[in-house]
């Protein structure tokens, strides 16, 4: 009997984003099955297009003649369907292509590995789910505790994280723990070496090399209970048997996707949670206004337990470094390790003209500049020196700094502090870790080095300029690399916050993060900003953008624009920005998808490396509008 295989493309051609049905060759009829990499003719086109089996059937529904299905690339199921599934809930959300998706969920294929591998350990069929769920938001103690699945001291947020697995892993389920970055991925790598938990880890870091990757990627797909851990796209392990996804710092910008999707890794965790009903655990040292919302609306539990907040002092100078902040550092520094937060790396986090004063703009692109760690003036959009320049007020080529940076600050406590060693640590020139002997750690926002156990004190500098940031989220992301260098402390370590507003001061004395959190979130209620709606662009040609804001008329959905914008790059281009409630959210995403396919089929943009690319960009979820 012939059979029928129901394949998608690999590709993120909007009108290839369908499900297209083959004539299964004879023989391979015995050989095929859903989830495989396949080969298949397209059009007129004499090259094959990689593929997917979702489906094997016996009928089609396509009264026409099929095309035939003649290879398969692998006998390995890559694709189960419960990763298909969650594919397709993302692109949708996202008004993307199931292509563009696919490139997050699959990683690239190894054949040396795959030779290796022995398909028949495969487990698609054991699928397993668990016999109940909870969705839960927890804060974790700001300091090092003795941990009761390592051998010493372990950050508090790592032993949280490590006893909900322990538990999970006990019932024969498989856990997903989200991590935003190296540096805390190698931090929670050595604690799992040490634990009962080396057995069942599996690496899913995108900094592995390819074969290792696959290797780790295949091992998901067999029998066991396995402790996934990983970055954004370790939400796509095609794990089975999935019991508990646990999500640290939910807040880190390196959850957000770049490209399209463009989808927020918490974003991810809820569409798998809701798929497979497995629980869901956000942990972190600050709240995110997104997790607050979903507790405040009941759809997420609280789970933080009660305890000791740290020791932290603040004041509102206007000093760049207070008495305060002298003496803490002075004190701290005869017995430890001392952390200084600043605000920016180089010797100036701005640059004016020498003789008018007005902010420093980049020849090339218009972006502000900065001064680096060698003196050398550069753009923060496009990297470019500015060694030629010239004000486009006076015509001077004087610039005189601005803010200081990490560099300069250590240059100002080397004076300061004779004899003791100074350590810069930034995003260029980051440390993962320092010995527990006296010296000052000179470092930027998420570039902190762990301390062997734990930092004397730590102090925030720059707190203004943190909370002036041009963003809607400047107070958040604030507070929460503020938090997370603070977590860094010593159990008898104390901290100290610079040039912050009395009220803030205060709540963060008393670490209420939840409190913080849920003012932030009525004040953008107020104010109908995101999370209390959904905020997205859309951004082409002018004549296509037009179009598109015709075609949208649903309820609960505002467009505003067309406006001009100036990306990057220095490319002109419209954005039309849509604010619409969650509930229209489903709407709208199909209704962008459809006029994007109407209104812009044929058209591509080149940028000026010569990448071609979609001549409109749908973003459903857009941080960069305010």
């Amino acid at each position: 009997m012939s059979k029928i295989a129901r394949v998608i493309l690999d590709s993120p051609l909007p009108n290839l984003d369908k499900v297209f049905d083959y004539a299964v060759a004879d023989e391979l009829a015995d050989k095929i099955c859903a989830g495989q990499r396949v080969r298949v003719p397209f059009g007129r086109s004499k090259k094959a297009i990689d593929g997917y089996v979702i489906e094997v059937v016996a009928e089609s529904s396509f009264t026409g003649k099929l095309s035939q299905l003649t290879e398969i690339v692998s006998a390995v199921s890559v694709l189960p369907d419960n990763i298909y599934k969650l594919i397709t809930a993302v692109a949708l959300r996202q008004a993307s292509t199931t292509g563009d998706v696919l490139a997050s969920a699959i990683v690239a294929r190894s054949v040396r590995v795959e030779k290796k591998f022995n398909d028949s350990q495969v487990a698609l069929q054991l699928r397993k789910q668990p016999d109940g769920f909870t969705i839960s938001a927890a804060l974790a103690r700001p300091t090092l505790v003795a941990s009761r699945h390592t051998n010493g001291a372990t950050a508090a947020w790592i032993d949280l994280i490590l006893s909900a697995a322990f538990e999970t892993i006990s019932s024969g389920l498989s856990v997903i723990v989200l991590v935003p970055d190296y540096r805390d991925q190698a931090l929670f790598r050595t604690a799992i070496a040490a634990s009962r938990f080396s057995n069942h880890y599996i690496d899913f870091s995108t900094e592995q090399r390819g074969s290792l990757r696959y290797e780790n990627f295949l091992e998901c797909l067999t029998e066991g209970a396995h402790l996934v851990v990983g970055s954004r796209s370790s939400l796509y392990a095609p794990l089975q048997n999935l019991g508990l996804i646990v999500c640290f710092d939910d807040g880190d910008r390196n959850y957000q996707d770049q490209q399209s999707p463009y989808a927020h890794a918490r974003d991810i965790a809820l569409l798998r949670q809701a798929e497979e009903k497995c629980s869901l655990l956000f942990v972190s040292h600050s709240r995110s206004t997104e997790v607050q919302r979903l507790v405040n609306i009941g759809y997420a539990s609280e789970l933080t337990e009660t305890f000791v907040a740290p020791k932290l002092a603040f004041d509102e100078t206007t000093a760049r470094v207070s008495t305060l902040a002298w003496q803490t550092i002075r004190e701290a520094a005869e017995s430890g390790v001392v952390l200084v937060q600043v605000g920016s790396k180089g010797v100036a986090r701005t640059a004016y003209c020498s003789d008018c004063s007005k902010r420093a703009l980049c020849t090339r692109c218009n972006g502000p500049i900065w001064i680096d760690a060698t003196s050398t003036p550069r753009c923060r959009w496009c990297n470019a020196q500015n060694l030629a320049f010239k004000c486009g007020d006076c015509g001077s080529s004087k610039l005189r700094q601005g803010a200081g940076g990490a560099t300069r600050t250590i240059a100002e406590f080397g004076a300061a502090f004779p004899g003791l060693q100074l350590v810069e640590s930034t995003g260029d020139k980051p440390l993962l870790s320092v010995d527990g002997k006296r010296k000052i750690v000179v470092s930027t926002p998420g570039a902190e080095p762990q301390a062997t156990g734990g930092y004397s004190a730590v102090v925030i500098l720059d707190a203004k300029q943190a909370l002036n940031r041009d963003s809607l989220r400047a107070s958040e992301d604030a507070v929460r690399e503020w938090s997370n260098a603070i977590a860094k402390l010593a159990p008898k370590g104390r901290a100290v916050i610079v040039g912050i507003p009395n009220n803030l001061g205060q709540r963060l004395a008393l670490w209420q993060q939840a409190e913080i959190a849920r003012d932030e979130l009525e004040n953008r209620r107020d104010l109908d900003f995101p999370p209390h709606l959904r905020l997205g662009s859309v951004e082409g040609p002018l004549e296509a953008i037009s179009d598109i804001a015709a075609s949208v008329k649903i309820d609960g959905v505002q467009t505003l624009g067309p406006i001009s914008v100036l990306s990057r790059t220095g490319e002109e281009r419209q954005r039309l920005v849509l604010k619409y409630t969650f509930t229209s959210g489903h709407e709208l995403a199909l209704t962008l998808k459809a006029a994007q396919l109407r209104f812009t089929a044929g058209m591509t943009k080149t940028s000026a490396a010569g990448r071609v690319s979609r001549a409109v960009r749908i973003r459903m979820d857009d941080p960069e509008v305010i």
